[in-house]
């Protein structure tokens, strides 16, 4: 591949995709209560990650939101978070009046730390919130077991983990209340925003099916009318998404195992490469692999992680630092940034994300191997 040519994007829609787009639009129902191709979707998405209810919603922080929401966080309350991760896993605390309390993460998987959690538990913990990052499993198991001493359900954010398994299990079935994400960018998307929350309670998720619609439901008594049983949100998904969603779902397995098949094709090239430590997969789980997190450990003469990165996007190769600011050093979160997180605060510098989605083939992920390599060993 020559180096001045540039990389696929993604998402990359197919005729597939658009098709179902025209035909919701051609339906004239867009979005409402009793929408049959919001509700196939939902029915797709409870299926294929092994729970009883989604209900498909506007994005996936919106999810978040309900979630926690579900849960009846408020003023007062406190949600352990990670504090490496993206902003949305934490900013839906602070709309309900709570508090975000954020929990370090381990260095191999850069997912939730449950010992960090364990000690950070108190009498006003309301939830904890599980993100599997970029695609990799959290320690559910360990979590979960912290989370039932202290009585506090979980939330998973799967947002980045569609295709995630542990223990041949989707993800998002281990938690009280699980959110996906359908941005765009993540592994599968419908439409550019979208997002759905999961639960095997159907208490969560008739709750979360008002409060997506403004708290409004049936009035007992009088078929046909529907009031506000509390204030609620705008947070609906329309059929146009819903379709592209199903749609896009069909292929979630095939686009899953491009990522997994480039994934492994990058770590057998930077194998061996000083330096580095290459994604790992905890024994047991499925990585869906929706980025491709490598550290660049300091020393032995190496560039910083950033100078490796600005080398690299000068040549077409678009890596970034994956989240070079960690939550509870970011101005919105002022009052935590005396925060000592040493494992988030370390891999915010030293962790890069390189392109790994099913629109790269051999050659394009041949280049950028090649390129990572030959920028890791410039010398400072």
């Amino acid at each position: 591949m020559n180096s001045s040519q540039e990389l696929p994007r993604w998402p990359q829609l197919t005729e597939d995709d658009i098709e179902a787009a025209v035909a919701a639009l051609r339906s004239n129902r867009l979005v409402g209560h009793g929408n049959s191709t919001i509700e196939e979707f939902e029915a797709v998405l409870a299926a294929g990650q092994g729970v009883e209810h989604a209900v498909a919603v506007s994005t996936g922080t919106a999810a978040v939101h309900l979630a926690l929401h579900a849960l009846d966080v408020g003023p007062g309350d406190e949600v352990i978070v990670p504090t490496h991760t993206f902003i949305g896993s934490a900013s839906p605390v602070v709309y309900l009046g709570a508090r975000p309390v954020f929990a370090d993460v381990t260095r191999d998987t850069h997912c939730l730390d449950p010992v960090s959690v364990k000690s950070l538990i108190t009498q006003r913990t309301k939830a904890i919130v599980a993100v599997h990052i970029n695609g990799i499993a959290a320690d559910m198991a360990a979590l979960t077991t912290v989370a039932a001493e202290a009585g506090v359900p979980v939330i998973e954010d799967a947002a980045q983990a569609l295709g995630t398994e542990i223990g041949g299990l989707p993800v998002g079935s281990f938690g009280d209340l699980a959110c996906v994400s359908l941005f765009e960018q993540k592994v599968i998307t419908s439409g550019g925003e979208g997002g759905a929350v999961l639960t095997n309670n159907p208490v969560y998720a008739e709750r979360v099916r008002r409060l997506r619609s403004h708290g409004e439901g049936p009035v007992v008594g009088s078929p046909g009318m529907i009031w506000a049983h509390e204030v609620g949100y705008n947070y609906r998904l329309t059929s146009v998404q819903a379709a592209i969603g199903i749609a896009q779902h069909k292929r979630l397995g095939e686009m899953v195992e491009a990522r997994r098949r480039n994934a492994a094709h990058l770590s057998q090239r930077l194998a061996g490469a000083e330096g580095l430590e290459l994604p790992v997969e905890p024994p047991g789980t499925t990585h869906a692999f929706w980025k491709y997190a490598v550290r660049v450990v300091p020393g032995g003469g190496r560039r910083p992680a950033a100078d490796i990165a600005a080398d690299l996007r000068s040549r077409g190769v678009p890596v970034l630092l994956r989240y070079p600011f960690p939550l509870h050093k970011q101005p919105a979160f002022a009052e935590h940034q005396g925060a000592c997180l040493p494992v988030a605060e370390r891999l915010s510098q030293e962790l890069l994300a390189l392109p790994s989605h099913p629109g790269l083939t051999k050659g394009h992920l041949d280049h950028i191997a090649d390129e990572f390599r030959r920028a890791v060993a410039v010398t400072a």
